[in-house]
């Protein structure tokens, strides 16, 4: 999953100014999927500011090639794969943002940077 997700970092082109991206995850009946959205807004105590799509990238969603089946596997998952891109000191739309969150859609976000 490590080299798919990083390629789908990549192929998002679009460097906006922004306070925050999320990664958000949700599960389906087969998969589980991951989608990026940018927002103008973060507040660290009230993840509601992820529901704020001010960047929608054309490829906004990824499904996740995983053969977990715990949701906080997948999520840990890709913690570790945004820190990875974060920390190589890549340019990719992660590095657009102060504040990168990761986190189910009924869950808590978690703070990457």
């Amino acid at each position: 999953m490590n080299v798919e997700f990083q390629s789908w970092i990549e192929s998002i082109t679009e460097r906006p100014s922004l306070e925050a991206i999320n990664i958000g995850l949700f599960q389906s009946q087969d998969s589980f999927t991951a989608y990026l959205i940018g927002s103008n807004e973060y507040d660290p105590n009230n993840d509601d500011w992820a529901c704020n799509e001010d960047f929608i990238p054309s490829n906004k969603y990824l499904v996740l090639n995983v053969d977990l089946t715990e949701w906080h596997s997948v999520q840990q998952l890709v913690v570790e794969s945004v820190l990875q891109i974060i920390n190589s000191g890549q340019q990719t739309i992660l590095n657009c943002a102060p504040n990168v969150t990761v986190g189910f859609d009924d869950g808590d976000l978690e703070k990457v940077k």
